[in-house]
């Protein structure tokens, strides 16, 4: 995966960060909440937009793995259906073989994913509540 831009609006605030990825280029975008306007940070909003980007990249590699798996299933059913095949021969178990390497390499991506996702959630929600505490702390200090 490959960087290859990021923008920051600070009059919308939007963030806008582009990768590459197996050959295509993926955008993602992260927009500051309405109620957090003087809160706007480049750095975060980037954060966010990179690591959208990140997922929807995975998730093409995860496509493109899906249809590979599905032309080798296809494959290994037409070819199963001759009387001469035999599952136990060398060339059969290298064909199965590479299935499974496929199939753990979705459930990897697919694991990967999920994980991007919930650290994504995370740092949004630790973002907020370092704000608020930082707010909070500022009205004490005023108020004494």
């Amino acid at each position: 995966m490959k960087f290859i831009s990021s923008s920051f609006n600070q009059r919308t605030g939007v963030s806008y960060v582009t990768m590459q990825h197996l050959g295509r280029k993926f955008t993602g975008v992260a927009r500051v909440h309405p109620d957090d306007k003087h809160n706007a940070s480049e750095y975060a909003g980037c954060s966010y937009a990179e690591t959208r980007a990140i997922i929807l990249a995975l998730k093409y590699e995860r496509n493109i793995l899906k249809y590979e798996i599905k032309v080798c299933e296809n494959f290994v059913k037409s070819i199963e259906c001759y009387s001469h095949f035999n599952k136990e021969d060398e060339s059969a178990k290298s064909i199965y073989r590479q299935l499974n390497i496929k199939r753990k390499k979705i459930n990897e991506l697919t694991n990967e994913i999920e994980r991007i996702q919930k650290a994504l959630k995370a740092a949004i929600k630790d973002r907020e509540e370092i704000l608020n505490a930082i707010e909070k702390r500022k009205i004490k200090v005023t108020k004494d």
